[in-house]
């Protein structure tokens, strides 16, 4: 389903503890500009079928805790993208499949997921319990290991990456991003800054090595022998290259880039593609590799930088 695909690519859903309808507008506006695409309120919070109505044109939006079949009702119609149901309830998930809008109900239990599964379910949410929350989210996809997960409360942008750097885990619902009223620019500012660092730290880039372009092994072999002999980085043949240790990749022909390239590994390369893509960046799909369950492993960007080319690697 499309929309599961959209909150995994984002990975941070920002969760709405007070939603205010009037200022949907502006934080759309924040949230985007930092980055983040996704919301998630309580049905039963103040203002909430409101809010959803006016954020749902510009953000993918959630309604939590729903009880009934017609609360599920009230939020599709506010434009709701997706539903997290208080239990597993066929009727709510029959009813959100007939719109063909994820319906993720919570599962606290083995049973639940069974449950959930029973009735054809691919995703479900899971409410962290404290310290204990990562243990048990392993426990399940261990039981369940074709079950997705969506992380639905109690994750701070300092606690999300113990869930999203489980393959499992479709997206993590974050508080602390917004909190109180925005009054101005400075209010907007300052909740465009947290999505940003949020986002940084959800895609955790880092440098992983740089590639040297050589016209042939020979040159190469003796490239690599240098780094070695003078920084003791171990030359090691893999194949199409060689690398002293794993800091410098020397090609054994002319590769991308006009001097070579630099790589840059993030938490899960999908998500950094998709952040970069909504930054402007472009990629070179044809260059894009994957792992054997489909997710993305690398992929170059388009134009050079410094006369490098660029890729994003999967840690």
């Amino acid at each position: 389903m499309k929309t599961l695909q959209q909150l995994y690519k984002n990975g941070i859903v920002v969760f709405i503890q007070a939603p205010n309808a009037s200022q949907a507008a502006p934080l759309a506006q924040a949230l985007q500009a930092g980055g983040i695409s996704c919301v998630l309120t309580a049905y039963d919070a103040p203002e909430a079928l409101e809010f959803i109505q006016a954020v749902s044109p510009r953000l993918l939006a959630g309604a939590g805790n729903i009880r009934t079949p017609q609360e599920a009702q009230d939020a599709l119609e506010a434009g709701a993208g997706f539903i997290i149901s208080a239990d597993v309830n066929p009727e709510i998930i029959r009813l959100c499949a007939e719109k063909n809008i994820p319906a993720l109900p919570e599962c606290r239990t083995s049973a639940d997921v069974q449950a959930a599964a029973g009735l054809g379910l691919t995703a479900v949410s899971f409410s962290p319990d404290g310290a204990n929350g990562p243990a048990a989210l392993n426990a399940l996809c261990a039981d369940f290991p074709d079950m997705r997960f969506f992380i639905s409360g109690g994750v701070t942008a300092d606690t999300m990456n113990a869930y999203l750097s489980h393959k499992a885990v479709l997206a993590c619902a974050v508080e602390g991003i917004t909190h109180g009223s925005l009054t101005g620019e400075q209010d907007a500012a300052a909740v465009t800054r947290r999505a940003k660092e949020a986002v940084l730290k959800m895609l955790a880039f880092e440098l992983r090595h740089v590639g040297i372009n050589t016209p042939n092994a020979q040159t190469a072999d003796e490239t690599a022998g240098a780094f070695e002999k003078l920084f003791g980085f171990k030359k090691e043949d893999r194949g199409g290259a060689y690398f002293a240790a794993d800091y410098i990749e020397v090609m054994k022909k002319q590769f991308y880039g006009t001097h070579g390239h630099i790589a840059v590994a993030a938490a899960n390369a999908d998500r950094a593609a998709y952040q970069l893509e909504r930054a402007g960046a472009r990629f070179n799909w044809d260059s894009a590799g994957y792992n054997p369950d489909g997710r993305l492993r690398v992929v170059y960007l388009q134009d050079e930088i410094g006369g490098f080319a660029v890729h994003i690697l999967q840690k």
